[in-house]
């Protein structure tokens, strides 16, 4: 990313030198494509530079040294060119990262590809910041163009993985040289199972992530080094997913973008309820119907006139309300359309109250989006905790209580799952943190990997982990998809324990059924 440092006049120069003018025999459609790569390569830059927001016309006619006219004869406004900006990323990205699996027999092809794709980002960290973490403010028709060309991405390795996959991904190794096939134990011939495999999901999500938070700090340079690390961590699923593992096929979808589908009741048992959605007529889903307990009591305006309610229980149900309105205005019109108005209205509290709890709606999106965070991670911490020192059944219950909860609390889980991209990079600085929050508790993982005599686990597992999950919640939030959370489990717990224990042990405890509670 920028370190706010100018460019250099050289640099500048060469990169944005322009054709010959006047007569000069070039095809005119030659110059076209010229000039949009100037301009494309403009936008990505000012974008590192001052955000998407800052960003004038005139500015990237001055930076790409094209008339304000031809501007307008290549591209209707700046959001035009921002989208043709991502589509060429995306195809480079692709194309360089495709050619590099290809190459290479696996696993020599992952390695490759992602260090392929590494590589790039060093080389070109300002296009591969917009292409992996989007750009504030850009607006929903960036970021669903920005989701688009990642899913087409997952989309081509997921074709040329399954298609290397076969004999050799049913043999293939879990973490240190563990072995597993591709039934996890299945020595008979069974019918082939229906419903989505995620793994591709969880290791793009988990590759994207790292580079994600490296391009952030300013540590693109690590990516070359972590990417044997990467590759093994990609190498320890079996290209065939263990059976009794995959998520249903949800009801009228036609596949997995479209339809619902009932959640699991053990799973949504162990941590709230299951959650429903409304029409609000605006574009986007409202959401009603079960709710969590804590929003249950959040709801409704206290008694007026005399009580016998304490302040700090006022104050405490007054701020509730506020984060509970906040969450639900984004995730219904989002956060362009917060205001405070509207949040006090919604809240049924006054303006005067709003502002003595939050400054600005800014101060109230971020405090959101830490009382959702902070729900998150107490209620998969408070599951974890109570299997004692069996870590195995502790990240599977912590796994199973954290889904139940973003169901049961589905605007809060839009917020802070989804809306966190278009927000600020304040708000990515409060999410990053939450996924080492959570990551950290994947760490005793390395203590059953030596215990059984592997080889060692990358260090960047846990945090690869995390990040490839995130990715997975964040997909099926953004798709509407909130109550089908908890029929993710057992792949998920999959996921998370298969570089630690094989995948044969991760896959017997992933099919558990979680215990009802009382």
């Amino acid at each position: 990313m920028s370190d706010g440092k100018p460019r250099s006049s050289s640099k500048s120069g060469e990169r944005y030198r322009r054709l010959p003018t006047g007569v000069h025999g070039i095809d005119p459609e030659e110059v076209k494509r010229d000039q949009r790569e100037r301009l494309q390569s403009a936008i990505v830059e000012l974008i590192a530079e001052r955000g998407y927001q800052a960003v004038r016309i005139l500015d990237l006619t001055k930076l790409a040294r094209v008339s304000r006219p031809t501007f307008y004869s290549l591209y209707d406004d700046k959001e035009e060119l921002l989208l043709s900006a991502y589509d060429e990323i995306a195809q480079r990205t692709a194309r360089t990262v495709i050619e590099a699996y290809k190459s290479q027999d696996a696993p020599n092809g992952r390695v490759q590809a992602i260090r392929a794709f590494a590589e790039l980002a060093v080389a070109k960290p300002e296009a591969m910041s917009l292409m992996v973490l989007g750009a504030f403010g850009a607006g929903p028709k960036a970021i669903e163009r920005r989701n688009h060309t990642l899913e087409a991405l997952e989309q081509s390795i997921r074709v040329s993985r399954d298609g290397a996959g076969g004999a050799s991904g049913a043999s293939r190794g879990g973490a240190g040289g563990k072995t597993g096939s591709g039934t996890a134990g299945s020595g008979t011939a069974r019918t082939k199972e229906t419903g989505e495999d995620l793994t591709v999901k969880v290791i793009l999500g988990g590759v994207r992530e790292v580079a994600a938070a490296r391009l952030r700090k300013g540590r693109v340079g690590e990516l070359p080094g972590l990417a044997d690390e990467l590759a093994a961590w990609a190498a320890c699923y079996p290209v065939k997913l263990p059976t009794g593992l995959r998520v249903p096929a949800a009801a009228g979808r036609g596949g997995p973008h479209g339809g619902r589908t009932e959640p699991e009741p053990s799973a949504s048992a162990s941590a709230g309820e299951g959650a429903g959605e409304k029409s609000d007529g605006d574009g986007r889903t409202g959401r009603a119907g079960n709710q969590s307990d804590r929003a249950l009591r959040a709801e409704g305006r206290l008694p007026s006139g005399r009580h016998d309610l304490s302040r700090q229980f006022i104050v405490k149900n007054q701020r509730e309300r506020i984060v509970d309105a906040t969450a639900a205005i984004v995730a219904e019109k989002g956060l362009a359309s917060l205001t405070i108005p509207a949040i006090a209205r919604r809240a049924n509290v006054s303006h005067q109250t709003f502002y003595e709890m939050y400054p600005t709606k800014h101060d109230a999106s971020l405090g959101t989006q830490k009382v959702g965070l902070h729900q998150a991670l107490r209620v998969t911490v408070q599951a974890y905790e109570e299997n004692g020192e069996d870590w195995p059944s502790g990240v599977a219950a912590g796994l199973r209580a954290l889904l139940g909860y973003l169901a049961s609390e589905p605007s809060h889980s839009h917020l802070i799952l989804v809306d966190t991209f278009a927000a600020s990079p304040e708000a990515i600085e409060i999410r990053d943190t939450s996924i080492h929050a959570f990551a950290a508790y994947l760490q005793p993982g390395y203590h059953y990997a030596s215990k059984d005599g592997a080889g060692p686990v990358p260090g960047v597992v846990p945090e690869a982990i995390a990040g490839g999950i995130w990715q997975v919640l964040n997909f099926y939030i953004e798709g509407e998809r909130t109550d089908e959370l908890p029929v993710l489990a057992p792949q998920l717990i999959y996921a998370a324990l298969t570089p630690f224990l094989g995948p044969q042990d991760a896959a017997k405890i992933a099919r558990r059924r979680a215990p009802s509670r009382g």
